[in-house]
């Protein structure tokens, strides 16, 4: 036995000690590969085979490559066997694998369409089929091959959470509940199949049941942070404070930088009333994103209710030079304005809030300063607007 096929041999023991296929890959989920010792170990027995000649054509090889993430190499690999071996989908299905890891989702289609031509009854072709047309954005296509895995294959709990999530994005909520209640029918502790369809129950009005698949999702993984933040902003809809702001604490412990959970606790806390709370999430959200024009408009309301008017107005007037079209920032800017009798000022930001966003005009209505405005706005207008005459038409007369 040459060196050659030792370290070949070596590489199959590896890569069977650690649940990689030896021809046919199963992948890990997306991004997911090799790590720590396992993959320090495949790296050193690819090394020693990469000026080998026979390594070049061997799918362990190329296997061995997509394990560690050398995808590019892999795709090499499997291309010069599927040359040679047009009768076997292995390499050309593995090809596919490679194209999805290097975001070449349009090569990955071409590979799985072969792939299907050759073995029609292969379910994880159309499935990964599926995820390349999903990246290129074809959810049409995605959502038919996701169906088709499921007709081969009736239990394919990926394809039908795929097929949810697709569902979901395109609005199209009651059958993602369909596809995510199979998930669970077959995968009962996968977590995000929990939350999910906690998410497609808010978007159909079922707030309740959502709140109980958001802590089932936990029950299944207690560090799921979306769950955390989706039941947060459920409660927070619903008006349960307290609950809010300790959903949004356990997001913050998970994930430190989250700007947006900061920003979302800030809310919950201004409700309570607890402005310096308010202040200081809203405060720990701009330093992780500066440009948070939400964030940025929220710490001028919670000083305007702490009586510090002119600190919020200049808060609202930042949130504008980073998002002009912020309607609430320049309805809020609008109020102060009034307050300090900028009739000028206030009308501009008034009538921007308006057009963005015409609910405004029944908010400013209600609102006695803003009233008042919105009438000396339409005088004005009729001032500068010039009269315009009907020109004489000649009367015409009988003739004589």
């Amino acid at each position: 036995m040459d060196n050659t096929t030792e370290l070949l041999a070596q590489l199959s023991g590896l890569l069977t000690e650690n649940g990689i296929a030896l021809d046919r890959l199963t992948p890990r989920p997306r991004g997911g590969r090799l790590s720590g010792d396992p993959q320090q170990q495949v790296e050193l027995v690819l090394d020693s085979l990469e000026n080998a000649q026979v390594s070049k054509t061997s799918l362990i090889y190329g296997n061995g490559c997509f394990a560690v993430g050398r995808y590019a190499e892999a795709a090499d690999v499997y291309r010069l066997i599927a040359a040679n071996r047009t009768d076997s989908p292995v390499a050309g299905f593995n090809l596919g694998l490679s194209y999805l890891r290097l975001r070449k989702a349009q090569e990955a289609t071409l590979e799985f369409t072969q792939v299907i031509a050759q073995d029609p009854t292969l379910a994880e072709a159309y499935y990964q089929r599926g995820n390349a047309f999903d990246d290129l954005g074809e959810q049409d296509q995605a959502l038919a091959d996701y169906s088709q895995a499921i007709d081969v294959n009736e239990d394919y709990l990926q394809a039908y959470y795929n097929r949810g999530i697709a569902l979901a994005r395109l609005g199209r909520h009651t059958e993602a509940v369909t596809d995510f209640d199979r998930v669970i029918e077959l995968g009962p502790t996968v977590s995000n199949a929990y939350l999910n369809r906690g998410a497609s129950l808010d978007e159909l009005g079922e707030h309740e049941r959502a709140i109980s698949d958001y802590t089932a999702a936990l029950a299944c993984n207690p560090e799921n942070f979306d769950a955390y933040f989706n039941r947060a902003r459920t409660n927070y809809y619903l008006g349960r404070l307290e609950e809010t702001v300790s959903d949004y604490t356990r997001v913050v412990e998970l994930s430190p930088d989250d700007a947006e959970a900061f920003n979302n606790r800030g809310l919950a806390f201004d409700a309570l009333g607890e402005y310096e709370s308010a202040m200081s999430d809203y405060a720990t959200s701009l330093e992780l994103r500066p440009e948070f024009a939400e964030a940025r408009s929220n710490q001028g309301t919670a000083l305007e209710a702490l009586g510090r008017e002119e600190e919020a107005l200049e808060e609202y007037l930042m949130a504008l030079e980073v998002s002009p079209d912020f309607a609430a920032a320049h309805y809020n800017a609008a109020r102060l304005y009034s307050k300090a009798a900028d009739l000028d000022r206030c009308l501009h930001h008034l009538e921007s809030s308006i057009s963005l966003a015409p609910q405004f005009s029944s908010e400013a209505e209600e609102d006695e300063n803003l009233a008042w405005v919105m009438k000396m706005g339409t005088l004005k207008k009729k001032r500068e607007t010039p009269a315009t005459t009907q020109p004489e038409t000649p009367t015409e007369g009988n003739e004589d």
